[in-house]
């Protein structure tokens, strides 16, 4: 038997080595653990997933992507996909991030992996493309979600990380929800319960692999 495999992903600015400390930490026993760079440098520093005509932009007042903004979605989706591939050819993968990082591991949903997608961690996020992941969700069998967003996140805006767990709620997803009142980050004193939301599908995975 194939065992799980977690890949987290790291937000605008950040490393693969800041988010392995974190995923680490939230790692179940026995799990494989996939960390990987975006792929694009950041003008300041750190990678990003995909690259903004402005960054100077306030993060805030962003509120959907351009096509050449999209096109580097899509060329990230493709590296994560071989990445998968290379490192975790088989068995249930949980995917998630940080920020932009969360974004992507929504946007992995509409890879042909999907269908080995137990569960989704949306920190700190927002919606890429909401209509094209309603779809997508309309034709996949509902998993879980774990959601974590604070209320004084001035990047995300709170309203837009609740548009991502309305969004799967609607879809039939379990959901897992955590409002904490901080910015935008991911609080120490929830990495626990983070752990404990793996290990919980963890056996609800093996619960079904045995009642077919």
């Amino acid at each position: 038997m194939h065992v799980p495999t977690l890949l987290m992903m790291h937000g605008m600015t950040g490393t693969a080595s800041m988010m392995h400390d974190f995923a680490e930490r939230i790692l179940p026993d026995g799990w494989t653990l996939l960390v990987p760079e975006g792929r694009y440098p950041h003008p300041r520093r750190g990678y990003s997933w995909w690259r903004y005509e402005n960054w100077n932009a306030p993060p805030a007042g962003r509120k959907g992507l351009t096509r050449l903004e999209l096109m580097d979605v899509d060329a990230s989706l493709a590296q994560l996909e071989q990445e998968v591939a290379h490192h975790a050819p088989a068995g249930p993968l949980v995917v998630g991030g940080f920020s932009m990082g969360g974004a992507m591991a929504q946007e992995m949903l509409q890879l042909s992996l999907a269908e080995r997608i137990i569960g989704v961690i949306a920190l700190g996020t927002r919606l890429v493309r909401p209509m094209e992941l309603r779809v997508r969700l309309e034709g996949l069998e509902p998993k879980h979600l774990f959601w974590m967003h604070g209320t004084r996140d001035v990047r995300v805006p709170i309203e837009d990380g609740w548009a991502v767990a309305h969004l799967f709620e609607a879809a039939g997803w379990a959901l897992e929800l955590i409002e904490h009142e901080k910015g935008h980050m991911i609080p120490t004193e929830h990495h626990d319960a983070v752990r404990e939301w793996l290990q919980a599908i963890e056996l609800d995975w093996h619960g079904r692999l045995q009642r077919k």
